[in-house]
């Protein structure tokens, strides 16, 4: 008896594999979704009389299988090690560095974006279609990145009604103003969840980006007043989170945020992190989605997308070469 798995992104993919590797004989021994439910994996058993033909054709290169297993292990340590260089914990390193090493591709790049998109999700904001609140720890950005928004809406024609729920913060509306005054589109406010929410309804139709003040996501009494705000309507919660702080630390903020329904991530500050591991421990520690980068505190440099294969350069770059990003415009926000 002999018994392979096969991954597949539907079983009945899966099952076509398995017929051609073990033919109709095979039999299923076990199946169960791949990680974070992307697909599916299937353990099929057939007898070796069964596989008389396959074993003929695999003579040809039984000798290549220990130098093929001998590259997937180097792959497997290269991943492993730019990994760790990154402050990814320990666990998750090994895991997408197995994984990623499992996809079989000799690019190392393309192996890890392989792992990723397996372990994590990507999403593009164009995909929320309610009003997006960003909210987020103090001075991760948030009030940036709405205007890097809210500039990207504007140039592709379908402007968006701006709101302001961080009234108490000193200078935090005049510099919001000063950003609405360039894109000519008027500032909403709202000191309560009742004006929060007359506010939403006369935001009209198009795109709503709303605002927040930075929230301890450590203090009961601040995450309960950003929950009364998110209760009264129906909102989008996007998680803006500055890369470089510590991984644990950002799981844990994560986590905290993500039981007020955020979702979707939007990290900031890449220009100033050489080590990524808080981005993707974030991602873990709530469950959220990829979404955009932020590179730059300049307007006019935007919001980049992020994606698996994106995400993979930035990891398995040279630490010593140049750290710099590719340049990006106000509309791939």
């Amino acid at each position: 008896m002999r018994l392979r798995t096969f991954s597949a992104p539907s079983m009945a993919e899966a099952m076509q594999q398995i017929r051609a590797a073990l033919g109709d004989d095979a039999i299923i021994v076990s199946s169960h979704q791949s990680e974070r439910g992307r697909g599916v994996q299937v353990t099929a058993a057939a007898e070796n009389n069964a596989l008389q033909g396959e074993a003929a054709k695999e003579a040809d290169i039984d000798s290549s299988d220990e130098a093929t297993a001998e590259i997937a292990a180097d792959q497997d340590d290269s991943l492993l090690q730019s990994l760790i260089y990154h402050d990814v914990p320990e666990k998750l390193a090994e895991m997408l560095a197995t994984t990623s090493a499992k996809a079989g591709l000799d690019d190392t790049v393309e192996a890890l974006a392989s792992g990723l998109d397996r372990y994590f999700e990507f999403r593009s904001l164009k995909d929320l279609k309610r009003p997006i609140m960003l909210i987020g720890p103090p001075g991760a950005g948030k009030t940036v990145t709405l205007a890097k928004l809210a500039a990207a809406a504007t140039l592709r024609g379908a402007p968006a009604s701006i709101i302001s729920t961080d009234t108490v913060r000193a200078g935090a509306s005049a510099q919001l103003l000063a950003y609405t005054d360039i894109l000519q589109q008027p500032l909403l406010t709202a000191d309560s969840p009742e004006s929060f929410h007359a506010a939403i309804l006369n935001g009209g139709d198009g795109r709503m980006l709303v605002d927040t003040p930075g929230t301890n996501p450590f203090n009961d009494e601040e995450m309960s007043d950003l929950s009364r705000f998110i209760a009264v309507s129906n909102v989008d919660p996007v998680l803006v989170l500055p890369a470089g702080l510590n991984a644990q630390n950002a799981a844990d903020m994560a986590a905290a945020y993500s039981r007020l329904g955020c979702a979707t991530l939007i990290a900031t500050q890449l220009d100033g992190a050489r080590r990524l591991g808080a981005v993707l421990s974030a991602a873990q520690g709530g469950n959220l989605s990829f979404s955009v980068v932020s590179i730059s505190p300049s307007i006019a440099q935007g919001l980049t997308p992020l994606n698996p294969m994106s995400l993979a350069r930035v990891l398995l770059r040279d630490p010593e070469e140049s750290h710099e990003y590719p340049e990006t415009g106000v509309k791939q926000a």
